[in-house]
């Protein structure tokens, strides 16, 4: 097998959810000593290493997250007809170790066979999948480049990734009345049936062709026989146009308002980190950059936009110029997650070639 194969087996066994990625970490710290570089780890744990410019050009630099779901089973990657896929019955971890791997194999071969490049530097985050808190947590000021790559999009090799959504999150506190549920229901307020109705009340799923809106969590009550005086959902919304998010969002909590009235209840509201949303032109420097190299490497180049957030969010946020691109990976967050031993090396060559096409 390829190193990048290899490399990627020995991660994607590692259990590494959000906020236990030490393992990924020392890994990644130790691959990059062996190629002769000074990785560091800043106060959050994020690892980041540079290599010196020896050629002009454009440096450019590349992101991956450490951090996968939490698996709920055996991680024992295996490959098998040419697919590397998770036998244990959980997540393989290619969303994002995939990643990891082909920007580590193919920093590799830059450096082994002494490929001019305008400088490269590699950063790997912690807890991207519960809030992108890595990426926001990184000193972006040491990072010379100003055009990136993030590879953190499902999907054949490819796509590049024009845009993604402004998101907000929302924290709804409804406070009611205790009371016996058998002897006296009508002295008590109940604070999940104003929950209930808020939650009937609103648009959720696909609102439309960009814009969504979710509850996922809810919680309440202490037994069957009392009117619960507290209940709380968390919920968000997601739209690719941030002036119709802020009107989704008020469009919630004014919901929320009348059902918390309607029930003789209190209604709190608290707003959880939201990410700023970005939008690319196809014209623009590091589109074209990656659409070159994508078809001078035999892939198709498509474009999309993308409903969830990834590290370039926080990049493009803070000025510089990221895109997300697919990968390889298919069927993310789930026991299906499985990548082609071709895809997982054809974007070794995508990494190389992106180094080489930045040289001027």
């Amino acid at each position: 097998m390829s190193e990048a194969v290899d490399l990627f087996l020995e991660l994607a066994a590692l259990p590494t959810p959000p906020g236990d990625e030490q393992a990924a970490a020392d890994l990644v710290s130790r691959y990059l000593q062996g190629l002769g570089l000074e990785p560091d780890e800043d106060s959050f744990g994020n690892v980041y290493a540079r290599i010196g410019p020896t050629a002009e050009g454009t440096p450019l630099f590349f992101c991956a997250h450490l951090d996968t779901v939490p698996p709920n089973g055996e991680l024992r990657p295996v490959v098998a007809d040419g697919v590397i896929r998770n036998a244990g019955g959980t997540i393989l971890g290619g969303d994002n170790k995939a990643a990891i791997a082909q920007m580590l194999e193919g920093v590799r071969r830059v450096l082994v066979e002494n490929i001019p490049h305008a400088g490269i530097e590699l950063l790997f985050t912690r807890q991207e999948e519960i809030g992108l808190n890595g990426a926001a947590a990184f000193d972006h000021t040491r990072l010379s480049a100003r055009l990136g790559f993030v590879y953190d999009q499902e999907g054949p090799i490819g796509e590049i990734i024009l845009g993604a959504p402004f998101a907000q999150g929302l924290e709804i506190t409804f406070l009611g009345r205790a009371a016996h549920a058998g002897m006296s229901p009508e002295e008590g307020r109940s604070a999940i049936q104003a929950a209930a109705k808020a939650i009937a009340d609103m648009r959720l799923g696909r609102v439309d062709e960009e814009t969504t809106a979710n509850v996922g969590v809810i919680s309440g009550g202490t037994a069957g026989n009392i009117v619960p005086d507290r209940c709380s959902f968390m919920a968000e919304a997601r739209c690719h146009d941030e002036r119709k998010l802020g009107e989704l969002v008020q469009e919630m909590l004014d919901v929320c308002a009348f059902a918390a009235s309607e029930a003789e209840c209190e209604m709190q509201s608290e707003s959880r980190k939201s990410y700023r949303g970005y939008r690319f032109g196809k014209s623009e420097e590091v589109v074209q950059l990656a659409a070159g190299v994508l078809e001078r490497c035999g892939h198709e180049v498509r474009y999309a936009l993308s409903g969830g957030a990834a590290d370039a969010n926080v990049f493009n946020e803070r000025g510089l110029r990221c895109i997300n691109m697919t990968h390889g990976v298919y069927d993310f967050h789930s026991p299906d997650e499985r990548i082609a031993v071709t895809d997982l090396e054809a974007m070794v060559d995508v990494t190389v070639a992106l180094v080489e096409a930045a040289r001027a």
